[in-house]
């Protein structure tokens, strides 16, 4: 609504004027207007105290937050900092949603949630749509359109949830939901979150690792706290990941299994930063701080909300169920620290935030520092030198194209590849894949591959880290991941300590290309069949339905359709095989070429002295730069 304009003319008017139009306007009696008109000198001393005062609180004021935004540019100044000279040991998405917040208004910084649901099956897709509308809805209105949005909505797909009156995008803030995003985006407007610039992320996620797994509290919190959403790119069903760092993140779960989930996971950060929450109706436990998870009974919430709802009489009821629920620790945990203030204070997500980065980076700078001090000593006592092994690497690569061209070109002129020929695939078809197979086993770099793991295990008594690489499904031959997978469980990444290039491109091969060549053959055997008996039996129909047609004329027919059917499966296969024999020479130069490549760069990251000097000094620095934002964070208002 545009701002009210003054009708009456602007401009200085004479005091005469301006004494007609009050006497008009205020019609007082004369005692009236002496006790309510001021004395001249004590006007004056009052302008006069008025202005000295503000002068001195407006110059405080002024030195506050004049300290203040520059202790936020310092700190954000060091961050950038980090990003640019220790982008390997930071969370470059959170560290850049945390220059985001420090550039925002003090008190004012958009603040992101996630409300992660854990793919327990559809019961807790729903429980998570549930909790977040318990979270938001008003219990004074009936339910509003953004409420339906969330029922009907997939959740298999993100979808943004921005809370405010008319929800504006704050200038700087980090929206996942950019103009022309496909993701699905809903305005809330809440009575008690508006002005809050919150805004909520509702996705799926997979259950945690366990704490006893390798590397399990790193994954933990990317997985939580840096969730990834994949973002429609184009009609075709192609999706781009995008990370999507959050300041908090609320996991909710459903019935015993959702739990069991929860309570395996690892604790990585406090509760006011990652919280959980379980819908289990028939389980009152009487102190629930002990508990790693908060449970919740989503049915009794969503009832004494509709009985609000539908008569305001029904209040006490809804109070008493609500509280019954357990949903207000779950709404104090959403609205804690990310109210808007006043005062200028930084929000405490965003502290926390920046505090939770420096601290991990801090412990990878660590890590590097004690590779980098027990690296020399692994080397010193390694019997074989850089010099050797890049020698031994170049003879590898040497010897691996030779057998390469040699060994198939002996498996290309064999019988057993003469075996596959056009015209006796009438007989062989089902032989196809058995002999491809075989001469894949057999002549598809076998001493190759052994040297590579000879070569990784000197490299590996030399000091130098290579791999681990994921084994190309070691299983599957044995049908033990199939069985694993049909009977819902996920079977267990296999890892080998050396390249793994040749042994992936041969299950490649034996995977992908053979059972499209096996199908490609039964195909045209069985086209060249079927065309050769309708010719033939179209021959026979011309013979016998007509008088004039000969024996000698309907068998030209019916040896036309035999001979163009079987030229036709005879240039098809030959191109096919012609076709696969490339194929397999390519992808073999390519595994070869990716074997060396993958051990030289071991090699090259290998440091030498003033390598490890130079190296040293940087970890020095980010060390400072991590001390230094530490220092500053503590004194940041």
């Amino acid at each position: 609504m545009p701002p009210r304009i003054n009708l009456r003319p602007i401009g200085r008017r004479s005091p005469l004027h301006l004494g007609t139009n009050i006497s008009e306007r205020n019609s007082v009696c004369f005692f009236c207007s002496l006790a309510a008109r001021p004395n001249a000198e004590s006007d004056r001393r009052a302008k006069r105290k008025s202005r000295n005062l503000p002068r001195h609180a407006s110059n405080t004021s002024t030195i506050n937050n004049h300290a203040a935004t520059d202790a936020r540019k310092e700190l954000e100044d060091i961050l950038l900092e980090l990003q640019k000279h220790a982008a390997n040991y930071v969370n470059l998405s959170r560290l850049q949603l945390a220059i985001n917040g420090l550039r925002q208004q003090p008190g004012n910084e958009a603040i992101r949630v996630a409300v992660l649901g854990l793919t327990n099956g559809s019961e807790s897709s729903q429980t998570a749509k549930q909790v977040l509308k318990l979270l938001l809805a008003d219990p004074l209105k009936g339910e509003e359109e953004w409420e339906k949005e969330v029922d009907n909505h997939d959740i298999t797909q993100p979808m943004i949830i921005r809370v405010g009156a008319d929800t504006p995008q704050e200038l700087g803030s980090m929206s996942v939901a950019t103009k022309g995003s496909l993701l699905h985006e809903v305005h809330v407007s809440s009575a008690t979150l508006n002005g809050h610039n919150l805004e909520l992320l509702l996705m799926e996620t997979n259950p945690f690792v366990s704490t006893q797994e390798v590397g399990a509290l790193e994954g933990f919190e990317d997985s939580v706290l840096v969730p990834t959403v994949d973002i429609p790119t184009s009609a075709t069903g192609r999706y781009t990941p995008i990370t999507t760092p959050v300041h908090k993140s609320l996991i909710v779960a459903d019935g015993i299994l959702g739990a069991a989930s929860i309570v395996s996971m690892p604790t990585l950060e406090s509760k006011n930063v990652i919280a959980a929450a379980v819908n289990l109706p028939d389980y009152k436990p009487a102190d629930t701080s002990l508990l790693p998870f908060t449970p919740v009974d989503v049915g009794t919430a969503t009832l004494g909300l509709g009985l609000v709802r539908k008569d305001l009489k029904n209040a006490i009821e809804f109070e008493h169920l609500w509280f019954q629920s357990n949903i207000p620790k779950l709404v104090e945990w959403l609205k804690a620290d990310i109210l808007t203030s006043t005062e200028g204070t930084t929000k405490p997500p965003v502290k926390e935030l920046i505090a939770s980065l420096l601290r991990n980076t801090s412990a990878a700078l660590e890590s590097e520092r004690i590779r980098q001090l027990s690296s020399p000593l692994k080397a010193t006592a390694a019997p074989t030198s850089l010099t050797t092994l890049q020698k031994s690497l170049d003879d590898w690569a040497e010897s691996a194209h030779g057998e390469l061209q040699e060994q198939l070109d002996l498996a290309f002129s064999s019988r057993r590849w003469r075996k596959l020929g056009w015209w006796k695939l009438f007989w062989r078809v089902d032989d196809v894949g058995m002999l491809t197979n075989d001469i894949l086993s057999q002549r598809f770099l076998p001493g190759s591959e052994r040297s590579a793991i000879y070569l990784a295990g000197r490299m590996k008594e030399a000091g130098i880290i290579l791999g681990p690489f994921p084994s190309p499904s070691p299983n599957d031959e044995n049908g033990v991941g199939s069985k694993q997978q049909s009977d819902g469980q996920t079977p267990a990444t296999a890892t080998a300590p050396w390249p793994v290039n040749i042994p992936t491109t041969r299950h490649y091969l034996q995977t992908e290309t053979i059972p499209a060549l096996q199908a490609l053959a039964q195909k045209l055997v069985l086209q060249t069949f079927s065309t050769s008996g309708l010719t033939t039996a179209l021959g026979a129909l011309v013979y016998f339905s007509t008088l004039t047609t000969t024996l000698y004329e309907a068998g030209a027919v019916a040896a036309l359709g035999i001979a163009w059917s079987m030229r036709r499966m005879q240039k098809q296969w030959e191109t096919a095989r012609e076709f696969w024999e490339g194929e397999v020479r390519e992808e073999g130069r390519k595994a070869v070429r990716g074997v060396e490549t993958v051990v030289g760069d071991a090699l090259k990251q290998t440091r030498s002295p003033k390598d490890a000097v130079e190296g040293r000094e940087e970890l020095t620095r980010a060390k400072g730069l991590v001390e230094r934002a530490q220092e500053i964070l503590g004194k940041l208002k």
